[in-house]
Protein backbone atom coordinates (compact mmCIF):
# COMPACT_ATOMS: atom_id res chain seq x y z
CA UNK A 1 0.00 0.00 0.00
CA UNK A 2 1.11 3.61 -0.71
CA UNK A 3 2.00 5.95 2.01
CA UNK A 4 -1.11 7.38 3.97
CA UNK A 5 -0.62 11.03 3.12
CA UNK A 6 -2.88 14.16 4.23
CA UNK A 7 -3.16 17.75 4.21
CA UNK A 8 -2.53 18.53 8.13
CA UNK A 9 -2.49 21.93 7.17
CA UNK A 10 -5.84 22.20 6.70
CA UNK A 11 -7.14 19.43 8.71
CA UNK A 12 -5.19 22.31 11.98
CA UNK A 13 -8.50 24.80 11.22
CA UNK A 14 -11.14 21.80 13.15
CA UNK A 15 -11.38 20.38 16.03
CA UNK A 16 -13.88 17.37 17.19
CA UNK A 17 -16.76 18.55 19.79
CA UNK A 18 -18.36 16.38 21.70
CA UNK A 19 -21.98 16.12 23.47
CA UNK A 20 -22.34 16.33 27.30
CA UNK A 21 -20.94 14.30 29.76
CA UNK A 22 -17.69 12.53 28.56
CA UNK A 23 -15.76 11.53 31.09
CA UNK A 24 -11.49 10.78 30.91
CA UNK A 25 -9.18 9.81 32.76
CA UNK A 26 -6.28 12.91 33.51
CA UNK A 27 -6.57 16.14 32.69
CA UNK A 28 -7.31 17.64 29.07
CA UNK A 29 -9.16 19.90 26.88
CA UNK A 30 -12.67 18.58 27.23
CA UNK A 31 -15.36 20.17 28.79
CA UNK A 32 -17.68 18.06 30.57
CA UNK A 33 -20.43 18.08 32.68
CA UNK A 34 -18.50 17.03 36.06
CA UNK A 35 -17.71 20.10 38.30
CA UNK A 36 -13.60 21.31 38.50
CA UNK A 37 -11.23 23.76 38.20
CA UNK A 38 -11.31 24.55 34.56
CA UNK A 39 -12.12 28.30 33.96
CA UNK A 40 -15.50 27.87 32.42
CA UNK A 41 -18.61 28.84 34.70
CA UNK A 42 -21.09 26.22 35.45
CA UNK A 43 -23.45 27.04 37.81
CA UNK A 44 -23.78 28.56 41.98
CA UNK A 45 -24.94 26.47 45.18
CA UNK A 46 -24.85 27.63 48.78
CA UNK A 47 -21.77 27.84 50.47
CA UNK A 48 -20.76 24.86 52.74
CA UNK A 49 -17.97 24.88 55.22
CA UNK A 50 -14.79 23.10 53.62
CA UNK A 51 -15.80 24.82 50.54
CA UNK A 52 -12.77 26.44 49.00
CA UNK A 53 -13.32 30.38 49.83
CA UNK A 54 -11.78 31.37 46.95
CA UNK A 55 -14.61 30.61 45.07
CA UNK A 56 -16.83 32.52 47.10
CA UNK A 57 -18.66 34.67 44.51
CA UNK A 58 -18.45 38.17 46.15
CA UNK A 59 -20.50 39.79 43.83
CA UNK A 60 -23.24 37.62 44.76
CA UNK A 61 -22.89 38.30 47.94
CA UNK A 62 -22.84 42.04 47.69
CA UNK A 63 -26.36 41.86 45.93
CA UNK A 64 -28.18 39.07 48.34
CA UNK A 65 -25.93 38.97 51.08
CA UNK A 66 -26.00 35.54 51.05
CA UNK A 67 -22.21 33.48 50.71
CA UNK A 68 -22.36 31.09 46.99
CA UNK A 69 -19.83 29.03 45.20
CA UNK A 70 -19.09 29.01 41.79
CA UNK A 71 -19.06 25.74 39.91
CA UNK A 72 -17.09 25.47 37.10
CA UNK A 73 -16.80 22.35 34.52
CA UNK A 74 -14.14 20.18 34.77
CA UNK A 75 -11.39 19.32 32.03
CA UNK A 76 -10.91 15.72 31.53
CA UNK A 77 -8.78 14.05 28.02
CA UNK A 78 -11.86 12.05 25.90
CA UNK A 79 -11.51 8.57 24.44
CA UNK A 80 -12.17 8.02 20.92
CA UNK A 81 -12.29 4.47 19.86
CA UNK A 82 -12.30 3.60 16.11
CA UNK A 83 -13.44 0.45 14.56
CA UNK A 84 -12.90 -0.55 10.72
CA UNK A 85 -14.47 -3.01 9.16
CA UNK A 86 -11.59 -4.62 7.28
CA UNK A 87 -13.88 -7.35 5.17
CA UNK A 88 -13.09 -8.21 1.81
CA UNK A 89 -15.71 -5.50 0.79
CA UNK A 90 -13.83 -2.75 1.91
CA UNK A 91 -11.45 -3.75 -0.40
CA UNK A 92 -12.84 -2.72 -3.78
CA UNK A 93 -13.20 0.34 -5.66
CA UNK A 94 -11.62 3.67 -7.45
CA UNK A 95 -10.54 4.99 -5.01
CA UNK A 96 -10.49 2.22 -2.77
CA UNK A 97 -13.01 2.16 0.48
CA UNK A 98 -10.85 0.85 2.61
CA UNK A 99 -7.80 3.28 1.91
CA UNK A 100 -10.09 6.00 2.32
CA UNK A 101 -11.39 4.42 5.47
CA UNK A 102 -7.99 4.84 6.99
CA UNK A 103 -7.17 8.31 5.91
CA UNK A 104 -10.79 9.24 7.46
CA UNK A 105 -9.48 7.40 10.89
CA UNK A 106 -6.06 8.72 10.18
CA UNK A 107 -7.54 12.38 10.21
CA UNK A 108 -9.53 11.86 13.35
CA UNK A 109 -7.31 10.29 15.17
CA UNK A 110 -4.61 13.15 14.29
CA UNK A 111 -7.35 15.89 15.77
CA UNK A 112 -7.98 13.55 18.72
CA UNK A 113 -4.41 13.19 19.56
CA UNK A 114 -3.62 17.13 19.01
CA UNK A 115 -6.89 17.78 21.49
CA UNK A 116 -5.18 15.74 24.03
CA UNK A 117 -7.53 13.09 23.64
CA UNK A 118 -7.11 9.33 24.03
CA UNK A 119 -7.35 7.08 20.86
CA UNK A 120 -7.93 3.34 20.40
CA UNK A 121 -8.01 1.39 17.32
CA UNK A 122 -10.15 -1.86 16.40
CA UNK A 123 -9.87 -3.62 12.97
CA UNK A 124 -12.23 -6.91 11.84
CA UNK A 125 -14.18 -8.47 9.97
CA UNK A 126 -16.63 -10.77 11.77
CA UNK A 127 -14.67 -10.59 15.69
CA UNK A 128 -11.91 -7.53 16.88
CA UNK A 129 -8.60 -9.49 14.96
CA UNK A 130 -5.96 -6.19 15.79
CA UNK A 131 -6.38 -3.52 18.44
CA UNK A 132 -3.92 -0.87 18.96
CA UNK A 133 -5.22 0.27 22.60
CA UNK A 134 -5.21 3.53 24.22
CA UNK A 135 -2.58 5.99 23.09
CA UNK A 136 -2.32 9.70 24.39
CA UNK A 137 -0.23 12.91 23.06
CA UNK A 138 0.96 14.42 20.10
CA UNK A 139 3.76 12.08 20.69
CA UNK A 140 1.81 9.04 19.89
CA UNK A 141 0.94 10.23 15.67
CA UNK A 142 4.08 7.96 14.62
CA UNK A 143 2.83 4.76 15.97
CA UNK A 144 -1.24 5.63 14.93
CA UNK A 145 0.25 5.37 11.31
CA UNK A 146 2.39 2.79 11.04
CA UNK A 147 -0.47 0.79 12.68
CA UNK A 148 -2.65 2.09 9.94
CA UNK A 149 -0.45 1.56 7.11
CA UNK A 150 0.08 -1.95 8.08
CA UNK A 151 -3.60 -2.90 7.32
CA UNK A 152 -5.22 -4.92 5.08
CA UNK A 153 -8.79 -6.12 3.66
CA UNK A 154 -9.82 -9.57 3.78
CA UNK A 155 -11.93 -12.25 4.53
CA UNK A 156 -16.21 -12.32 5.23
CA UNK A 157 -17.61 -9.92 7.33
CA UNK A 158 -20.58 -9.74 9.77
CA UNK A 159 -20.81 -6.23 11.25
CA UNK A 160 -22.98 -7.25 13.84
CA UNK A 161 -20.50 -9.54 15.40
CA UNK A 162 -17.91 -7.00 15.17
CA UNK A 163 -19.75 -4.78 16.99
CA UNK A 164 -20.57 -7.22 19.98
CA UNK A 165 -16.78 -8.37 20.09
CA UNK A 166 -15.26 -4.07 19.61
CA UNK A 167 -18.06 -3.48 22.73
CA UNK A 168 -16.30 -5.38 25.47
CA UNK A 169 -13.26 -3.04 24.61
CA UNK A 170 -15.05 0.25 25.80
CA UNK A 171 -16.19 1.82 28.81
CA UNK A 172 -19.43 3.91 29.23
CA UNK A 173 -19.34 8.18 28.40
CA UNK A 174 -16.42 7.24 25.75
CA UNK A 175 -16.72 8.01 21.64
CA UNK A 176 -17.08 5.32 19.54
CA UNK A 177 -16.30 5.84 15.49
CA UNK A 178 -17.75 3.20 13.20
CA UNK A 179 -16.09 3.10 9.47
CA UNK A 180 -17.93 0.42 7.46
CA UNK A 181 -19.67 -0.17 4.29
CA UNK A 182 -22.50 -2.20 5.77
CA UNK A 183 -22.59 -4.99 3.12
CA UNK A 184 -23.04 -7.43 5.60
CA UNK A 185 -25.97 -9.54 5.57
CA UNK A 186 -25.84 -10.15 8.88
CA UNK A 187 -27.06 -6.59 9.68
CA UNK A 188 -25.95 -3.90 12.42
CA UNK A 189 -28.86 -3.11 14.31
CA UNK A 190 -27.90 -5.17 17.54
CA UNK A 191 -24.10 -4.34 17.19
CA UNK A 192 -25.10 -0.26 16.94
CA UNK A 193 -27.75 -1.10 19.98
CA UNK A 194 -24.82 -3.10 21.98
CA UNK A 195 -22.69 0.64 21.62
CA UNK A 196 -25.45 2.51 22.84
CA UNK A 197 -26.29 -0.03 25.97
CA UNK A 198 -22.42 0.67 26.52
CA UNK A 199 -23.32 4.42 26.57
CA UNK A 200 -21.32 5.31 23.69
CA UNK A 201 -21.46 8.67 21.78
CA UNK A 202 -21.46 6.65 18.65
CA UNK A 203 -20.65 8.33 14.85
CA UNK A 204 -20.80 6.41 11.72
CA UNK A 205 -19.21 6.94 9.05
CA UNK A 206 -20.55 4.79 6.04
CA UNK A 207 -18.17 4.56 3.00
CA UNK A 208 -19.14 3.98 -0.34
CA UNK A 209 -17.06 3.92 -3.81
CA UNK A 210 -18.75 5.35 -6.90
CA UNK A 211 -18.68 2.05 -8.74
CA UNK A 212 -21.23 1.04 -6.21
CA UNK A 213 -23.30 4.15 -6.53
CA UNK A 214 -23.25 4.15 -10.07
CA UNK A 215 -22.26 1.15 -12.18
CA UNK A 216 -21.02 1.39 -15.30
CA UNK A 217 -21.30 -2.18 -16.75
CA UNK A 218 -24.05 -3.08 -19.25
CA UNK A 219 -24.85 -6.20 -20.87
CA UNK A 220 -24.72 -9.46 -19.61
CA UNK A 221 -22.91 -10.04 -16.47
CA UNK A 222 -21.51 -12.36 -14.11
CA UNK A 223 -21.00 -10.81 -10.54
CA UNK A 224 -19.13 -12.29 -8.31
CA UNK A 225 -19.38 -11.71 -4.10
CA UNK A 226 -15.63 -10.73 -3.30
CA UNK A 227 -16.06 -12.16 0.30
CA UNK A 228 -17.80 -15.67 -0.49
CA UNK A 229 -17.16 -16.30 -3.98
CA UNK A 230 -20.76 -16.51 -5.17
CA UNK A 231 -21.83 -16.06 -8.30
CA UNK A 232 -25.06 -14.60 -10.01
CA UNK A 233 -25.57 -14.12 -13.88
CA UNK A 234 -27.55 -11.25 -15.13
CA UNK A 235 -28.55 -8.87 -17.80
CA UNK A 236 -28.02 -5.14 -16.56
CA UNK A 237 -30.37 -3.30 -18.52
CA UNK A 238 -31.63 0.37 -17.70
CA UNK A 239 -34.88 -1.75 -15.78
CA UNK A 240 -32.87 -3.35 -12.98
CA UNK A 241 -30.27 -0.64 -13.25
CA UNK A 242 -32.97 1.69 -12.11
CA UNK A 243 -34.25 -1.26 -9.60
CA UNK A 244 -31.01 -1.17 -8.12
CA UNK A 245 -30.68 2.40 -8.15
CA UNK A 246 -34.13 2.41 -5.77
CA UNK A 247 -32.80 -0.76 -3.48
CA UNK A 248 -29.57 0.90 -3.00
CA UNK A 249 -31.01 4.54 -1.78
CA UNK A 250 -33.55 2.57 0.31
CA UNK A 251 -30.78 0.99 2.30
CA UNK A 252 -29.03 4.17 2.77
CA UNK A 253 -32.06 5.75 4.23
CA UNK A 254 -32.93 2.89 6.15
CA UNK A 255 -29.18 2.89 7.97
CA UNK A 256 -29.55 6.86 8.11
CA UNK A 257 -32.83 6.87 9.68
CA UNK A 258 -31.69 3.77 12.52
CA UNK A 259 -28.99 5.98 13.61
CA UNK A 260 -31.04 9.39 13.63
CA UNK A 261 -34.12 7.63 15.33
CA UNK A 262 -31.31 6.64 18.62
CA UNK A 263 -29.42 9.85 18.58
CA UNK A 264 -26.57 8.24 16.59
CA UNK A 265 -24.33 10.65 13.78
CA UNK A 266 -24.76 8.91 10.59
CA UNK A 267 -22.61 10.30 7.80
CA UNK A 268 -22.28 8.68 4.16
CA UNK A 269 -19.13 8.91 2.21
CA UNK A 270 -18.32 8.36 -1.07
CA UNK A 271 -15.15 7.70 -2.13
CA UNK A 272 -14.28 9.61 -4.58
CA UNK A 273 -13.96 12.51 -2.06
CA UNK A 274 -10.92 13.44 -0.40
CA UNK A 275 -11.17 12.82 3.23
CA UNK A 276 -9.93 16.55 4.45
CA UNK A 277 -12.11 17.86 2.02
CA UNK A 278 -15.28 15.47 3.14
CA UNK A 279 -14.26 16.45 6.79
CA UNK A 280 -14.46 19.69 6.25
CA UNK A 281 -17.50 20.26 4.56
CA UNK A 282 -19.51 18.58 7.52
CA UNK A 283 -16.86 20.59 9.72
CA UNK A 284 -20.81 22.24 10.90
CA UNK A 285 -21.85 18.82 12.19
CA UNK A 286 -18.71 17.30 13.57
CA UNK A 287 -16.19 19.91 14.52
CA UNK A 288 -15.84 23.27 16.17
CA UNK A 289 -13.62 25.99 14.40
CA UNK A 290 -10.20 26.56 15.73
Amino acid sequence: MEPLELDYYRLDRLALKFRDGISGMQSGKRLTSKYGSSLEFADYRPYLPGDDPRRIDWLLFGRSRRLYTRLNRSEVDATVNFLVDNSKSMNWGEPDKGRRALELVLALSYLSLRALDRIAIGFGAKELESYLPPLHGKGAFPRVLHFLQSRSFSGEGDLNLLLLSFHRNLRPQQMAVVVSDFLSPGGYQEGLRRLLFARQEILVLHVACPEELEPEQRGPLTLVDVETGRKKDLEMNPWLLQRYRRTLESYCREIESFCRQRGINYLFYNSRQDPVDFLLEKAHLLFKRQ
